[in-house]
Order: structure tokens, then sequence, then C-alpha cells
């Protein structure tokens, strides 16, 4: 299988190790191909995105990445879904030499002025904020607004792959507030990739949760991907690497799942295009 990675956080925002370290680990691998998507600047105080007033610094950093001859590089950003603040169809956007974009839905609507925002990815205790205040403890009610936004973040478009679909489910290992196999669940997840399907986007099989132990699987989970292949949703593996050492762990993993739920090829960034590829 031929090895490439679009989703890779590095100093700039939460990640560690600079721009080079990262490529130079990806070389050492044998990837062909990988791509930065450092979070974009928010519009309010937080402790993971790029700050604005370095946002020309990454994108040079990764400019004299991409003269390399060993490997293709790319210069992407992730980009927050919050409505009324940030999207990655915002034209802004456009400024910037960017060869793609990732879509995300990271965070939901805060309680009061205590909080910009809550995640759904956040430490446990901002979770239970996001549950108990804002959703009464209904683990439907959050789940159902978080896939709302996902929706919304489809139908607006303007970027290039989705991001770690099912994220809601980050802390259902350690909090177990739902069930997966529940019907309204499935109902709601399995509905959602119409939206992902009519936008045309690549949906990516994320490995961040399994590298930090939170999940025991990828985002989206198995069960999902067949659903997925149904609606001939275009899928692309990535680590969702924050370190040179996430690259690469657990892409057979990713590889094998595919395999399982009826993919052959993965589509990604080469030789400057999108294209399909097998992981046969």
């Amino acid at each position: 299988m031929l090895l490439s990675n679009y989703h890779m956080h590095c100093h700039y925002c939460d990640g560690k190790g600079a721009p080079k370290e990262m490529v130079d680990k990806a070389v050492s691998l044998g990837f062909k191909s990988v791509g930065f998507s450092s979070h974009a600047p928010l519009p309010f105080g937080n402790d993971f995105c790029m700050l604005a007033e370095n946002l020309e610094a990454y994108i040079a950093d990764i400019k004299q990445q991409k003269d390399r001859s060993d490997i293709d590089v790319y210069l992407g950003l992730e980009i927050d879904f919050i409505v009324g603040l940030t999207a990655p169809s915002d034209t802004k956007w456009d400024a910037y030499p960017l060869d793609y974009k990732i879509g995300s839905v990271h965070t939901l609507d805060a309680p009061n002025e205590r909080y910009s925002m809550l995640s759904v990815d956040g430490p446990h205790d901002e979770l239970k904020v996001l549950l108990d205040e804002v959703h009464n403890g209904s683990a439907r009610s959050m789940i159902e607004v978080y896939y709302q936004r996902v929706r919304e973040l489809c139908e607006a478009g303007g970027f290039d792959i989705l991001g770690h679909y099912d994220l809601v489910k980050k802390h259902n290992k350690a909090l177990a507030f739902f069930d997966e196999q529940d019907s309204w669940y499935q109902e709601i997840a399995i509905a959602t990739l119409d939206a992902v399907a009519k936008a045309g986007v690549i949906l990516e099989v994320n490995y961040g949760g399994m590298l930090r132990g939170a999940t025991d699987d990828v985002y989206p989970s198995p069960w999902l991907l067949k659903h997925a292949k149904a609606k001939n949703i275009p899928v692309q593996i990535n680590a969702d690497a924050h370190a040179p050492h996430h690259l690469g762990v657990y892409h057979e993993k990713c590889r094998e799942i595919l395999l399982e739920a009826g993919y052959q090829q993965q589509r990604i960034l080469l030789d400057g295009k999108w294209q399909d590829v097998s992981i046969l």
C-alpha cells in the first residue's frame, strides 16, 4: 500500500515537532506523500489552534518542505466549522496558497459567558459541562446537535477532507454516555453520511483516537465505513499525527478495516492531483 497522510499537526498549533522533523520521519517510514493541516486560528482564546500572527510563518515553513525531492509535501489547514464564527467556506482562506482544507467539528455552543465554546474532544470535565449544563444530561440531544453541525459543514462546503466524522464518541470509552448500537444513534450517524456523499468530500479514516488510547477503533467506526462504501463515499487513511512518532502506527490496521468494509482504494493527493490508489 502506498503510504500517505494529510492530517498532520506540528509545533505551530498543538502538535510537537518542527515540520522538517515530521517530514523526515515520514520519509524514513517510506511515505510518498504528506500534508500539513495545522489548526487554523479561531476568533477566541484556546489551547489547540495556531495563533493568527504565526500563519504566514507556518506557510513559509511548509513551503520549504515542499521543495524536497524525496517526498510530496502539501500545505493545508484544519478549519473548524462554528456557526456564525468560522468555516472552511469563508472567503478569507482564499488569500492563502492552500493545497487542501480539512473541515472539522470540534466544538458546540457553550451554556454561558464562562465559555467561548465547549469541545466534544476536550477534557472530560469540559464534555461533562456540555452534556450536563447545555443538554441537561441528554447524550442524544448533544449528539443530535453534533451531527447537525456536521451536516451544516458539508452543506456549506469549501473543504476537501471531512475530519474525524464521529469525533463525538471520543470520550465514550471512558465515560460511557451512550451506546453506539442504539438504533437512534445509528440512524443519525448513517443519515448524516448522505450529506457527506452529496458534498463530494473525502471521508478520512482517522486513527488519532487509537493513538491516544481514547478509542479502540477509528473515526468513523468500522460499521459506519460499510455504510459509507454503500454510498460511494471516497476515503483516505490519516493518522491525525501530533508528533513524528504518530506517523504510520495504525496504517496497516486501517487498511484491514477498509478492506473489510469493501473498499479497495483510497483517495490521496499525489503528483499535485487527487487520485484513487489501490490499498490491495
